[in-house]
C-alpha cells in the first residue's frame, strides 16, 4: 500500500512556541506524516539558526512554497495583512485569535475559508472544556462565559491605556485586576496574552467576543504561573441552572507569555488540522 503524502507544514513566527512547533516537527514529524516545509518570521535575524533552506524571507513566495498547512504563531497584524492570501493556498491555524476581534478581519477570513476550500483553524491554547462550551452553545444552553486570566505583571505585553495598569501593578507587588468586562476591547490591548479568551469566543460563537466576559489580572504572587480559569453557567430552570468552574495552573518561565503546558496544547492541535474543508474550526 502506497505511503500517504506527508503534509507540508509553514510556520509564521520564531519565538518561544514557533521554535518549539519547528523542533517537533523536525523531530516527529517525518513519523506523523508532516513535514516543515519553512519558517518565516518578522524579525529575519531570528532565523540565523535554521539552515538556509527553511527560511521564508518572503511571504509573497508562499504559493510556490505549495504548503499544506500555514501555521501563525506570530502576532494577529499577520493574520489581518495576509490571512486572506494564505487561506487561498492552505489551510491556515490562526494561533492569535485575538484577531478575529476586529469585525472586519474576521468576516475576511471567515469568507477567505469558504471561497478557498480552506480551513481556518483555531487552536484551543490554554482553553480547558472546549468541547462542553461548544456542545453547550451549539445547544442553546449557555447563559454566559467568563475567563479569567492571572498572570505575573512581567508577562503581560500591554498596548494603550492598559500599558500604565501594568505598570502601576508592578510597582504596587500586589495583586491587581487591570480589566474586567466585555472581550472584544480587551483583545488589542494585549492580543499575545489572551488568545486563549479569543479561542473562547470562538468555541461560543451565540456570546462571541461581545458576550463572552474578560477578567485579565495581575498577580505578583505567581510569577511563574499562568492560572486560567472559566466559569460556565448554563441556561436556567427555575432559579435552577447548571454552573461549571475549572481552574488550570500552567508552569511558566517569569515574563513567559505562554506556559510550558500550552506548547504542547499547540503541537496536538496542529496534528489535528486536516480534512475539514471551508471552514471555522477549533482545533
Amino acid at each position: 500500500m502506497e505511503a500517504p503524502q506527508s503534509r507540508r507544514v509553514g510556520i509564521l513566527g520564531y519565538g518561544q512556541l514557533g521554535q518549539f512547533l519547528a523542533q517537533q516537527l523536525l523531530a516527529q514529524g517525518p513519523t506523523l506524516g508532516l513535514t516543515l516545509a519553512w519558517v518565516w518570521a518578522r524579525d529575519r535575524a531570528s532565523l540565523g539558526g535554521l539552515p538556509p533552506a527553511l527560511r521564508l524571507h518572503n511571504l509573497g513566495l508562499l504559493p510556490s512554497t505549495e504548503v499544506d498547512l500555514v501555521v501563525e504563531v506570530a502576532h494577529p497584524c499577520v493574520a489581518q495583512e495576509h490571512g486572506e492570501d494564505i487561506l487561498g493556498h492552505a489551510d491556515f491555524m490562526l494561533g492569535s485569535p485575538t484577531a478575529l476581534a476586529d469585525p472586519e478581519t474576521e468576516q475576511r477570513l471567515r469568507e477567505a475559508a469558504t471561497r478557498g476550500g480552506h480551513t481556518l483553524y483555531v487552536p484551543r491554547g490554554a482553553l480547558w472544556g472546549c468541547e462542553d462550551i461548544a456542545r453547550m452553545d451549539r445547544q442553546g444552553t449557555l447563559a454566559a462565559l467568563k475567563v479569567t486570566m492571572t498572570k505575573s505583571p512581567q508577562s503581560f505585553r500591554a498596548q494603550g491605556w492598559l500599558q500604565e495598569r501594568v505598570a502601576a501593578a508592578m510597582a504596587s507587588g500586589t495583586r491587581m485586576v487591570l480589566y474586567e468586562g466585555p472581550l472584544r476591547p480587551l483583545c488589542p490591548l494585549v492580543p499575545n496574552n489572551v488568545n486563549t479568551m479569543a479561542a473562547a469566543a470562538v468555541a461560543a460563537p451565540g456570546l462571541g467576543f461581545d458576550g463572552v466576559t474578560a477578567c485579565l489580572v495581575a498577580d505578583p504572587s505567581v510569577p511563574d504561573w499562568h492560572v486560567v480559569e472559566v466559569e460556565v453557567t448554563s441556561t436556567g430552570d427555575k432559579g435552577r441552572c447548571l454552573s461549571v468552574t475549572s481552574t488550570r495552573r500552567n508552569p511558566a518561565g517569569l515574563g513567559a507569555v505562554t506556559g510550558s503546558a500550552t506548547l504542547g496544547s499547540f503541537w496536538s492541535s496542529l496534528q489535528a488540522c486536516t480534512g475539514h474543508g471551508g471552514c471555522v474550526r477549533l482545533c
